[in-house]
């Protein structure tokens, strides 16, 4: 049999049903709809092994053990073309033999989107009646070949992570037969979307175009023998009622493209600007406090007043520019061991209100932390306010936990935001704050994520569904309606539902190294700011001068002989690689742990931190409301960079770990303002003279036309040269911890 749908071009296989266009091509066998093929049509790369079939599709039940219904478990299957233009598949298959769901049947669409290299993938479970499905995994595809020297992985993990060596990445696992991945959405995920492609070659483009933020998992696999694996799993709402059909209100979508990883984010970006969560951003409202937009540096620091206010207006001094407030440490209790028991500071509330007031008085704003879903069962307000009964819950009905404290490990449970409970505690803390305090904003730790929960008690439906967000939303809302003033909500991680709701998001991966084994395999991409840098504020990282601080309120004898001491000078190009990449990619600026004392105590890093800050000030069109740009490549020198994993908690006990990698001596990043003019922001990350090159085609950034050139420094703007169509050769001497924006704008026309 040789069916051929989509195409009029003659297809010499047999046994197999084709829907294709010039880009796709996707086979199916006839008798049972196994996926057998699906292949990039410009480069004939394959992402189906030719050696099995795939099942697209399974149905995991509710309840111990590994049952689930598969495509092999059918005992009728049939197709049939959809209406139109032929361009859609319908896949069935029935008769099960299941007791408790005698009519069960089960229907995948597949659809060519006109002629573009994607398909729409829908499935249909009808009549399940009382099988209780607790998820459902589709598409699924197994037995993805290696695609050779130059593989990648791409994962917009928040901010973004590349895994350069995904053979390594997910060949590995305990018994050396392959590793698991899972990221959910909404939450680590920051977008829905996942690529695994070849630099040079071509790339499987995983997605889903949810916009109603339905929770859902990623995965990926690896075999053995080095095959991979992908699925999309939706879990369902209420799984154990019985129902006459479920459908999830959105399509998957799977395609191939030619690229990397930045053709994957542009290509997303062309859907994702379109819906609500970024016409309804903050940012695109022009609901942002416009004291955010003004930022020229955040200090994070942690503690009584003393230690937070007087650093951040030294560095205000210094830099010239509005420096803000990130506060951790001000509350009552210890860190992660006493939420949500915040009130009243810990240094008392009239101290508290003076510091705040002090950094007004200079023009400073302070927003600070509270943990959004965390409340720590040691707690007295734990058994006092039965908050249990609140508590996301676990399957078997257990209160979910999670445990932080290194040093004094103690519980806290996850609170359901979606009940008015929780909502009326948390906002209730953050008016006495905002209000009564002072303070400008709160940062709502562990904001950007989204939990699925099994209590029936809390009015939403148990297991999957779309609630968190809507909880959360009416959260959002109700501090701001109490504050009755403009205030700034912040979050942890990036994440795309999130832009209507929070004027700034925290993306510390610029900072991976000091958190994380540089064993990983992740590097950090700027893959969130690719899609959305024009439609949110992002910010933050963990660059330090100093060793992280102890919580005064911890166990004493863990507390480091010198506190806040100072790292060793070897660590420098760590510093500065962490404030170029926020530098290039987009970030508002952040130093953590900072005293006044490091202006003379570290003048270089802290001169170039202040010379990055002013230089993006002078570029706000580009590095606060730009569009991201594929960005040149540089020709420059490799360097080795010494690096210290050390955070709050990460090697802490045992001391910082030690190692080293190689970087480039500089990085850049590309940008467009709303007029089309295009600025190259390049930064330096070595405390010597060093030489970049790179080639800017005209053409491939809308500047056909030619016009001139600017390069914008720490101290203002000079001429730097003119272009024509023609591809332009930039040489730059960079000098120690040097940084530039090169702007290219057309000629006025006259």
């Amino acid at each position: 049999m040789n069916i051929l749908l989509g195409s009029l071009l003659a297809v010499a296989a047999a046994d197999t049903l084709w829907l294709q266009n010039d880009r796709l091509r996707l086979g199916f066998d006839p008798g049972n709809g196994s996926l057998l093929a699906l292949t990039d049509r410009a480069s004939g790369q394959s992402f189906v092994g030719g050696r099995s079939a795939t099942a697209i599709w399974r149905l995991d039940r509710l309840g111990p053990g590994d049952s689930s219904v598969v495509p092999g478990s059918a005992r009728s299957f049939s197709w049939h073309v959809l209406p139109g233009d032929g361009r859609g598949l319908a896949l069935v298959w029935g008769d099960f033999g299941l007791n408790e769901a005698p009519g069960l049947h089960v229907t995948a669409t597949v659809r060519l989107l006109g002629d573009s290299a994607l398909s729409e993938w829908r499935i249909v479970v009808d009549s399940p009646g009382a099988l209780a499905i607790e998820q459902v995994r589709f598409p699924r595809l197994a037995r993805i070949p290696p695609l050779g020297r130059g593989e990648e992985l791409a994962v917009p993990r928040w901010m973004g992570a590349l895994a350069r060596d995904p053979a390594t990445l997910l060949g590995g696992g305990p018994d050396g037969g392959g590793r698991r991945l899972e990221w959910a959405y909404p939450g680590t995920l920051s977008l829905q979307v996942v690529a695994l492609y070849r630099r040079g070659g071509a790339g499987l483009y995983a997605a889903a175009d949810d916009t109603l933020a339905y929770r859902k998992t990623f995965a990926v696999w690896g075999d053995s023998d080095g095959a991979r694996g992908y699925e999309l799993i939706h879990p369902l709402e209420n799984p154990a009622s019985p129902r006459t059909q479920w459908a999830p209100p959105y399509a998957a979508l799977l395609g191939t493209f030619q690229g990397d990883w930045i053709t994957v984010a542009e290509r997303y970006r062309a859907w994702g600007t379109r819906q609500s969560w970024a016409r309804e951003s903050r940012l695109s409202r022009g609901r942002v406090p416009e004291w955010l937009l003004r930022t020229g540096m955040w200090v994070w620091n942690r503690g009584r007043s003393p230690g937070v206010v007087p650093p951040a207006l030294a560095l205000q001094r210094a830099l010239g520019l509005p420096v803000n407030i990130y506060w951790h440490w001000w509350h009552h209790g210890p860190y992660d061991t006493s939420f949500p028991d915040y009130l009243p500071p810990r240094e008392g509330v009239d101290s508290f209100r003076a510091g705040v007031a002090a950094a007004h008085a200079a023009g400073s704003r302070a927003m600070v932390y509270m943990n959004q879903r965390l409340w720590c069962t040691g707690t007295p307000s734990w058994s006092r306010e039965h908050a249990a009964r609140w508590a996301v819950k676990e399957k078997d009905g257990r209160v979910r936990e999670e445990t932080y404290n290194t040093f004094d490990p103690q519980p806290c449970a996850t609170m359901d935001v979606t009940t008015p409970f929780w909502r009326a505690k948390y906002a209730g803390i953050a008016d006495t704050v905002l209000d009564a305090y002072g303070a400008d904003g709160i940062y709502m730790d562990q904001a950007v994520q989204s939990l699925v929960c099994w209590d029936s008690t809390h009015g939403h439906p148990v297991g999957g569904g779309n609630y968190w967000m809507g909880g959360f939303r009416g959260l959002a809302a109700q501090i701001r309606a109490a504050a009755g003033r403009p205030v700034l909500l912040a979050g942890e991680g990036a994440g795309e539902p999130w832009l209507p709701e929070l004027d700034l998001m925290l993306t510390l991966q610029v900072s991976q190294e000091r958190y994380t084994d540089p064993g990983s395999g992740w590097e950090p991409i700027p893959f969130f700011q690719a899609v959305y840098h024009a439609y949110g504020v992002t910010y933050g990282s963990y660059s330090s001068l100093v060793m992280p601080p102890y919580d005064e309120l911890w166990p004493a004898q863990f507390a480091p002989a010198e506190p806040l001491k100072l790292l060793d000078t070897r660590f420098r190009r760590q510093f500065y690689l962490e404030q170029a990449r926020s530098f290039v990619w987009g970030l508002q600026p952040t130093i953590a742990n900072f005293r006044a004392s490091q202006l003379a105590d570290r003048p270089e890093e802290t001169a170039y931190l202040m010379r990055l800050a002013r230089i993006r000030a002078r570029a706000l069109d580009y590095l606060l409301y730009g569009e991201f740009l594929r960005p040149p490549e540089l020709r420059v020198a490799s360097v080795d960079v010494d690096l210290s994993r050390v955070s709050i908690y990460a090697a802490r006990r045992g001391g910082p770990t030690v190692s080293a990698a190689r970087y480039p001596a500089a990085i850049a990043g590309a940008w467009r303002a709303e007029d089309g003019s295009v600025a190259i922001a390049l930064a330096s990350i070595v405390a010597e003279p060093t030489s970049v090159s790179f080639a800017f085609d005209p053409a491939a950034y809308g500047l056909a036309g030619g016009g001139h050139i600017e390069r914008i420094e720490e101290r203002g703007r000079r001429p730097f040269g003119e272009f024509s169509s023609a591809v332009v050769p930039i040489a730059l001497a960079l000098p120690a911890g040097g940084a530039y924006i090169l702007e290219f704008r057309r000629s006025r026309q006259r």
